[in-house]
């Protein structure tokens, strides 16, 4: 049903990011090793070897008494390039971030990948993180792809690893906040495995970044996507339950283009909350992600 549904937009986004289907994307070789137990859940580290040759380093986190829900759980950007997958995982960076400790404690199986150019995966190119990751973006854009696409393909691995490793029937979500949220929003579009999703502090419009000089982080440039539809194209695909949440305040998403996206999402699948603040996950809103993945379970 979710494929039919999505069909001519999921379509157009997989050809935009000129990805094959992602269930046909698996890790090509998997590394396991227990990390520690603390309160109720166990850490193990994972690397995930890829189709094009990389390495994705992951934490994986697992609750003594799992509520059978899976979720990825990705990172934001922030400028911070020495800091990844640990700061959801509560281990460093902002308390307010630490989304997949949260969910891990209440009952979720979470993976927590690196994105590319962060903590573990830096490019080291230069003296300079931020030249690197628009030299990356442009290197791949001249070779007919972009940043997104390969964040899209590195979740895709993750997704079919969490599903060859879940139980038969597990829920697997994704959480993201601001790029988190940015790449989490693109991988509901195009992959129909993920059956629900956050996005906090991750939408907007590339009309509106342009309008307003915003100066964003390249994976939102994907070439044809502006002609295409911008951003609430991406918006159309999905077609799972999604909560969004956003700040009216956000100097990076212009509540114009935030407003522009939010009406693009199919009829019935969409919870908002629109906080006053700015670029930020309140405590509140977090505590509505966690019972916004878990929901379904937890009702039955």
């Amino acid at each position: 049903m979710a494929q039919a549904i999505g069909g001519p937009a999921r379509s157009k986004i997989r050809e935009l990011l000129a990805i094959p289907a992602p269930e046909s994307i698996h890790p090509t070789a998997v590394r396991r090793s227990p990390l520690c137990h603390e309160g109720s859940v166990w850490s193990e580290r994972i690397e995930l070897d890829t189709l094009d040759g990389d390495t994705i380093p992951c934490l994986l986190l697992t609750p003594d008494d799992p509520a059978g829900v899976d979720v990825i759980a990705v990172h934001q950007h922030a400028g911070a390039f020495t800091v990844g997958k640990s700061e959801p995982a509560g281990l460093t960076g902002d308390p307010a971030l630490a989304y997949g400790a949260a969910l891990a404690s209440a009952g979720a199986r979470v993976i927590l990948p690196d994105l590319v150019g962060f903590e573990e995966r830096r490019r080291d190119w230069t003296d300079d993180p931020a030249a690197d990751e628009r030299l990356d973006a442009l290197f791949r854009v001249s070779n007919g792809s972009s940043l997104q696409a390969k964040h899209t393909r590195d979740i895709a691995t993750v997704t079919s690893w969490m599903q060859d490793t879940g139980a038969v029937g597990t829920d697997l979500g994704i959480i993201g906040h601001s790029l988190g949220g940015q790449v989490a929003l693109f991988s509901l579009a195009v992959d129909p495995r993920l059956t629900r999703g956050v996005v906090s502090c991750g939408i907007g419009t590339l009309a509106s970044f342009e309008s307003e000089r915003i100066r964003h982080n390249p994976a939102w440039f994907v070439p044809g996507l502006t002609a295409a539809g911008d951003v609430p194209l991406v918006a159309s695909a999905v077609d799972q339950p999604v909560f969004v949440a956003a700040g009216h305040d956000d100097g990076l998403f212009p509540l114009h283009g935030v407003q522009q996206v939010l009406e693009a999402f199919r009829p019935g699948i969409l919870t908002t909350e629109v906080f006053n603040g700015g670029h930020a996950m309140p405590a509140y809103v977090l505590d509505a992600a966690v019972r916004h993945l878990l929901r379904e379970r937890n009702a039955d």
